[in-house]
């Protein structure tokens, strides 16, 4: 009866320390972060200013994709910084009207789906000297709530 007992209990034993270290090794692994949505969304995405238009909008090669994926959505505000080291902060935007006039602002271009870089009612390009080809890095400015 004693060893029966004993292979049971060895048994057992051996069971439980599978069971623990099967869990840790799910818990370990479903605890890990696949993505981090806090690093896309703060990281900077830079594009190339590749015309301005006849309003004086600063196009860009930029499309919506790099901006869903860092989860930036309209009404976000975005610091633009220019080759030339000027930097201003934009508001992202569906239409020129959703700013004030003399505001900048960014919106993705009904027709050709690139982001543009505007005044409304206004000329970034002369207002900031921007030429074609030059870098733009945009990164989301982070809203702060007072408590």
């Amino acid at each position: 009866m004693v060893k029966f007992r004993y292979q049971f209990c060895s048994y057992d034993w051996r069971s439980a320390l599978v069971v623990v270290l099967v869990t840790t090794i799910l818990f370990i692994g479903c605890s890990q972060k696949v993505g981090t949505p806090e690093a896309s969304q703060t990281a900077s995405l830079t594009g190339t200013i590749v015309e301005i238009d006849d309003h004086g909008n600063a196009v860009t090669d930029l499309e919506i994709a790099p901006f869903t994926e860092r989860g930036w959505k309209l009404g976000d505000t975005l610091e633009a910084t220019f080759a030339t080291g000027q930097k201003i902060q934009i508001k992202f935007v569906e239409n020129y009207g959703d700013v004030p006039v003399g505001d900048y602002l960014g919106r993705f271009s009904t027709s050709t789906k690139q982001f543009k870089l505007a005044i409304n009612m206004g000329n970034i390009s002369e207002t900031l000297k921007l030429k074609n080809q030059s870098k733009v890095v945009l990164q989301k400015v982070e809203s702060v709530l007072a408590d």
